[in-house]
């Protein structure tokens, strides 16, 4: 009877598939659950995206979000995302001085969806963490290009500031993306208050999109019992912003039954006044229409018409958009759109 018991309560003590896909298909949506910013500099800009994608069929909530320390704040970059939609979970340490040294903080995520006409719940945890270097100041507290228009090189300037051991140096510069450049220049050096005027350029050949990197600045210092020189982690970020953009991209052009027709509009904008001369797509369901005057701002009227599929069945049409116009730096404007048809 002893083992009978037994055996029926770890039998009971294994999830079902059902309760393992409640706890785990939140999880699934992010890139990464963890991120370590590092050692950074008081004022510093320090940020990071937990990105995450809806791969869902239905819409996702995001209900609730805290962070377990004041020392990373958290932000939802949108509060749902329909399915395809790209979000994020944005952290930010707390350089200010009020946290300083090793810190650490857990991000709790609060996420809903229709699974399989079922609203689900689910709780992520992201983990945190940092140290915030006390002798070290920035200023300003980060790199951050903006916008910058497509072609265009930027540049920004930032003072480092050390206090303690006298011969402390930057010996070097390590950056991910090729076209990002910077130098050190010491500029000051009296009884251990040693200054750095440090020069990030984005260079013009930057593809457009956002822009995120960190340069790691490599000290002569080390840490007791490790080999590597101490790191300063200083975070890049910025977009590059093509000559014409089309919004939305990507674009959901809806959920349809067999036989219904939708409309929905895509705005193109530019800086200087252009010329829309064609719009097509590989699938002749799309119909568009346009105005042929010259302007800042466009608006293309998108229509989709679904044809019949059986019933019980579903359909997804993934297709791109191709906009043509006269202006000499960008020709060719894409759009990816999707379209959803559900048969009863």
């Amino acid at each position: 009877m002893r083992k009978l018991l037994l055996t029926l309560l770890f039998l009971c003590s294994i999830p079902t598939g059902e309760s393992v896909a409640r706890e785990t298909w939140g999880a699934a949506l992010f890139d990464t659950q963890r991120h370590d910013f590092g050692s950074v500099v008081l004022g510093a800009h320090a940020e990071f995206r937990f990105e995450l994608t809806n791969t869902q069929n239905s819409d996702i909530r995001l209900l609730n979000l805290r962070s377990s320390c004041t020392c990373i704040t958290a932000t939802l970059s949108d509060s749902s995302l329909k399915p395809g939609e790209k979000g994020a979970v944005i952290a930010q340490l707390n350089t200010s001085g009020q946290h300083l040294r090793n810190r650490s903080s857990v991000l709790t995520v609060q996420l809903e969806a229709v699974i399989n006409g079922v609203r689900r719940v689910d709780t992520v945890q992201l983990f945190v963490s940092g140290y915030i270097r006390p002798d070290v100041i920035l200023t300003p507290g980060g790199v951050e290009f903006g916008a910058v228009a497509e072609g265009t090189a930027a540049e920004r300037t930032l003072l480092m500031e050390y206090s303690g051991h006298p011969g402390w140096a930057l010996m070097s510069i390590q950056r991910s993306l090729p076209f990002i450049y910077a130098k050190a220049e010491e500029v000051r050096r009296e009884q251990g208050n040693i200054s750095y005027k440090i020069t990030v350029i984005l260079e013009e050949d930057a593809p457009t999109g956002y822009v995120r990197d960190v340069l790691r600045f490599t000290t002569n210092e080390t840490q007791l019992g490790k080999a590597e020189p101490v790191e300063i982690v200083l975070p890049v970020q910025g977009v590059v912003r093509a000559s014409i953009q089309a919004k939305p991209s990507p674009m959901l052009v809806g959920i349809l039954s067999p036989g219904e027709t939708v409309t929905k509009n895509i705005i193109v904008q530019n800086e200087t006044s252009f010329r829309i001369t064609n719009v097509s797509a590989a699938d002749n369901r799309f119909r568009f229409a346009f105005a042929e005057q010259a302007s800042t701002l466009q608006l293309i009227s998108v229509s989709f018409s679904a044809r019949e599929i059986p019933p019980g069945q579903e359909q997804n049409i993934s297709e791109v958009i191709r906009i043509a116009t006269n202006d000499p730096q960008q020709q060719i404007v894409t759009v990816n759109a999707f379209v959803r048809v559900v048969s009863p």
